[in-house]
């Protein structure tokens, strides 16, 4: 057992320092300022508003029946219930912190479920890729609107600002319920092959540059100090230890999963570090960038050993 532990540890270590060497090699460039700001938002529209609607609706059409996935309705659902868990979690712990506390709420729900996801599951499970996405895909259903929503009301709520559905209705929502259209009605038969290899080209461009647009994220961010040591804790025990924990017990004691790349997906997903969106959100709507931006640095550098630990958990043992 213990040998088995070990070797699904290295394995996954090695695939988060593949991803890391990336992340960390296109933050310095930023800090070099080889890429600047324009640079950064430039690739993110590429990204958001093409590579990856591009991903989802290929790997929708081509790995996603109602016969493979009969309960495909149960991922937006938990999807949603890890966040409200954790954010009902999270508000028992930071309560007493009247300034800080809705932001540290933030920090511990909403975890980076697309852009770490996506490389991490592409390295650790190639030949299940296709499968593998079409669970976070279909995740991202019950997901995203509560980031760009809830999230956003958390980080900047002093600033009293409202939702606007414009940020909550993405691209690539409309690429996954378009996609989920065809495939209820058959109506992907009819779609050109060559239509939809074009898509899948453009689409497999996703994973690198989504991967190095974390890492010019990351670089961009201005950590003017760091926040205090008792609020880093806190966040990084609840969100990277005690979250992935329970998850474990969860996929042990419930049927949630039926697969064991289901198990995987949903530690890497309990497992993974604060959303670099909420930086975005900070600085665009109007937050704590000091706290934000602090604690999302030291939450990426423990994540790179807390994530191939709760998977090598969950390979081995469950």
């Amino acid at each position: 057992m213990h040998l088995l532990l070990a070797a699904s540890f290295l394995a996954s270590l090695g695939a988060m320092a593949k991803i890391a060497l990336v992340i960390g090699g296109s933050a310095f460039l930023v800090r070099k300022r080889v890429f600047n700001d324009s640079h950064i938002r430039a690739l993110s529209g590429v990204v958001v508003n093409l590579a990856l609607p591009c991903l989802i609706f290929a790997s929708i059409l081509n790995n996603f029946d109602t016969s493979t996935y009969p309960h495909w309705w149960k991922y937006p659902l938990i999807g949603a219930a890890l966040t409200f868990g954790t954010l009902a979690l999270s508000r028992l712990v930071f309560w007493r912190d009247h300034e800080r506390g809705f932001t540290l709420s933030a920090m511990t729900t909403f975890q980076n479920a697309g852009y770490l996801i996506l490389p991490i599951g592409e390295v650790l499970f190639p030949a299940q890729f296709g499968k593998f996405s079409v669970i976070l895909f279909l995740m991202l259903l019950g997901y995203m609107p509560l980031l760009w929503s809830v999230g956003k009301f958390f980080i900047s709520h002093t600033r009293g600002t409202k939702i606007k559905l414009s940020q909550v209705f993405t691209v690539p929502f409309y690429s996954s319920l378009v996609a989920l259209f065809l495939v209820f009605t058959d109506l992907r038969l009819y779609v050109p092959e060559i239509f939809l290899s074009s898509v899948e080209m453009v689409g497999k461009s996703c994973v690198p540059l989504a991967t190095v647009l974390l890492g010019f994220t990351m670089g961009s961010l201005h950590v003017s100090g760091l926040p205090s040591f008792f609020d880093i804790f806190r966040v990084v025990a609840l969100k990277l230890l005690f979250v992935p924990v329970l998850m474990i017990l969860v996929l042990k004691y419930t049927s949630i999963s039926s697969t064991p790349l289901e198990s995987a997906f949903w530690i890497l997903e309990a497992s993974s570090p604060p959303a670099t969106a909420l930086a975005i959100q900070a600085i665009h709507y109007g937050g704590d960038e000091k706290l934000v931006c602090g604690i999302l640095v030291i939450s990426y550098l423990v994540a790179l050993f807390t994530i191939p630990l709760f998977y090598s958990i969950v390979d081995v043992m469950i």
